[in-house]
Parts: C-alpha cells; structure tokens; sequence
C-alpha cells in the first residue's frame, strides 16, 4: 500500500488586470500553473463589495469610518487579504483540481 503525501504548496505567480476589466490569477503548484478569473468587471470592485459588507454590516462601521480606512491603505490591505484567501483556499490537491 502507496500513501501519497503532497508537500507542495499553491504560490502565487502573478496577477493581471486586462483592459476588459479581468482580473486574472496565476497560481502554482509544484511544477504545474493554473490560471483563474478572480474577478469579471475589475478587482477593486469585487474587493470593495466585499469589504463594505464586513465592515459596514458585521461591525457597524459608519460610510466615513469605511472611506477613510479604504482611502488610507484599506483598499491595498483588502485586495491582499482577499487574494491571500483565494491562494489558501487552492492549497490543497482537492481544491486545486477543481480549477479547470
């Protein structure tokens, strides 16, 4: 009986805004790229979406509290984070086979 372990790790290799509007990840594993569409109609907006939700609604943040944390380094920590997430998420074999 063969038990497989998998010792590597998804890393991210670039990502790229096209002028569509596309926001495209490149990730890789062991010697193999994989290539997702993290977002449709630009990054910052699927970001900003997405912040607004958690600290607005979950933390009852006010809009000024919001526009002065995103004008302020927010956005830049936020799309980290967000990116970061989808890195973590495709580290595994399971969920990394998933992508096409």
């Amino acid at each position: 009986m063969e038990i497989l372990t998998d010792h590597a790790k998804t890393e991210l290799v670039s990502l790229v805004e096209t002028t569509y509007g596309e926001a495209i990840l490149t990730m890789q594993r062991g010697k193999e790229e994989k290539e997702l569409v993290i977002a449709e109609t630009g990054l910052s907006g699927v970001v900003y979406d997405s912040a607004i939700d958690y600290y607005m609604y979950d933390l009852n943040w006010t809009e000024e509290q919001f526009d002065d944390y995103w004008e302020n380094g927010g956005e830049d920590k936020e799309t980290d984070n967000y990116v970061d997430g989808i890195i973590d998420y495709y580290d595994d074999w399971s969920t990394w086979e998933e992508i096409a």
